[in-house]
Formats: structure tokens, sequence, C-alpha cells
């Protein structure tokens, strides 16, 4: 039997299906298997199709993406060849992507991530293969067993008190704040110049929580679902705001989500 999930993240439709039919529209532990997003402009319609599988223990491995296009009123499907592997050795796990086509060559991209006892990230490195200084290394706080802060740092950056540029640990903070739910409700985000917030700040908030569970729990190791791992339930209304160092807002964005539910308020999935 075909298992139908519609699921949201910042502004685009995603419907989540699965094959297993032991998946509960109330079930914390059901496994998104797949994802499609669809876009629409004012030449065609394209559906990008996310595949993901999951080991034994029910951690995600990989996630495969291909295409599906509507021009002219014909559909042309076209697998991409595109792929990132999750490869896990301890606490330790490599995230990065690859393309087995000529015409979609793409950088691996590659992440590593250390998690703690509870499956959360504590440490994530993201090598800059082109520019070493740039690679960063962030650490991740918790308290109440909920992130409270990312700090971002590059270690290879040089120092050099004579030189402007390099006369300062430059470092960035991200704060995250939590309703009585236990949903994320805010973050800010701040460059710091030897540990002193300067410059911009950005403001994400997440509002409108639903009571349904939610399904992408398990996919806090891709980015693009990262924000929304965090919460026990579903936002479906975001926004961000970037105000430069004199307090002035330079930057707004706002995306109003949708979803679909079953009559006791969960996402479906059946």
């Amino acid at each position: 039997m075909k298992k139908i999930a519609t699921i949201l993240f910042i502004g685009i439709i995603l419907n989540s299906c699965s094959n297993n039919d032991n998946l509960d529209s109330e079930n914390p532990d059901a496994l998104v298997t797949s994802i499609k997003i669809d876009l629409i402009n004012a030449v065609q319609m394209e559906i990008f199709d996310f595949q993901f599988e999951y080991d034994y223990k029910k951690r995600l491995i990989k996630k495969t993406t291909a295409q599906l296009i509507q021009q002219n009123g014909s559909f042309n499907y076209i697998n991409l060849d595109v792929y990132t592997t999750l490869t896990y050795n301890n606490n330790n796990v490599t995230v990065e992507d690859f393309s087995t086509s000529n015409n979609y060559p793409l950088s691996k991209n590659t992440n590593y991530y250390t998690l703690n006892n509870k499956n959360q990230i504590t440490i994530r490195e993201i090598p800059d293969i082109y520019y070493n200084e740039r690679s960063k290394k962030m650490f991740y706080k918790y308290a109440n067993n909920k992130l409270t802060e990312i700090i971002t740092t590059y270690p290879n950056r040089p120092y050099d008190v004579i030189i402007p540029y390099y006369s300062y640990i430059l470092t960035y903070s991200e704060k995250f704040y939590y309703d009585t739910n236990g949903n994320l409700s805010k973050t800010e985000y701040y460059e710091q110049h030897d540990n002193v917030n300067v410059g911009n700040k950005t403001i994400r908030t997440f509002e409108n929580y639903d009571s349904s569970y939610n399904p992408t729990k398990r996919l806090f190791l891709l980015e693009e679902y990262f924000y929304r791992s965090l919460s026990n339930n579903n936002f479906r209304r975001y926004t961000q705001k970037t105000y430069n160092e004199f307090n002035d807002l330079i930057n707004f964005s706002e995306n109003n989500l949708s979803f679909n539910y079953d009559a006791n308020g969960n996402i479906i999935i059946n």
C-alpha cells in the first residue's frame, strides 16, 4: 500500500511517500523515504524527487535526486545521478555529495560530524579544498537536551596584529530559543571579533506550529532539514531579518507554509 505524507520546508511543498506498510500516522519513528518538490514557473513545471535510504538502526545513509520536467504538455523524467551518502564510524559521520553523470559534475561538499551518545551533533567540520583559511569548525552546545548555540570558528585563518584584516579572532555565534512546547522559536546569528558581537546580525523566527509530530527528525544531518528537525512539531511560518551594525533592517524574507493533516491533526502519511 502506498503511503503519502505532505511536509513543507521553507516555502516548498514536500510530498513524502513510503512503501512500508508498518508506518502509522501517529508514529514518531516513521521513516520518510521519498520527498517530491514541485517548482512551477512561466516556462515549465519541475518536480525534484528525493529518495532516502536507512540502515538497520534507522539512520539515514543515502539521499538520491531525480527530476521530472513538464514542458509543452509532456513530462520528461531525468535521472540526475546525484546523491548524498552518510557514512558512520562509531560516533563520526561523513556526509558527501556525488554525481555519476558527466552532465552534472559537482564538488563532494564533504562535511564531517561528531555525535554524542544522544545522537546529537557536537562538532561539524567543513573543509574548504580551495582556500584552507576558510575551512570551518562548528561547536554545538546543549542544555536540557536542546541545542542552545553553535559557535563557528576558522581554525586555519591567520592571526596577525599588524594586519587589520587578521588582527582579531573571527567567529560566528548562533543562539537558539524554544517555546514551552519544545519547538524552535527564534535564532540569533552574530559575527564576532574576539568574542564580541560586531557587524550584521540575522534573526530567524519559526512560528505557527501545528500539533503533529515532526517526521523530519531523522534528516538532521542534511543541512536543508536541520532547523526543521530541532522541533517536536512543524512550523508553518518562517521569517528572516538581517540588520546592519546600526540596527537598520537591510534584508527581510517571509514564508507562510501549508500542510495536509488527518482528523487527529497529524501530518498525513497513509
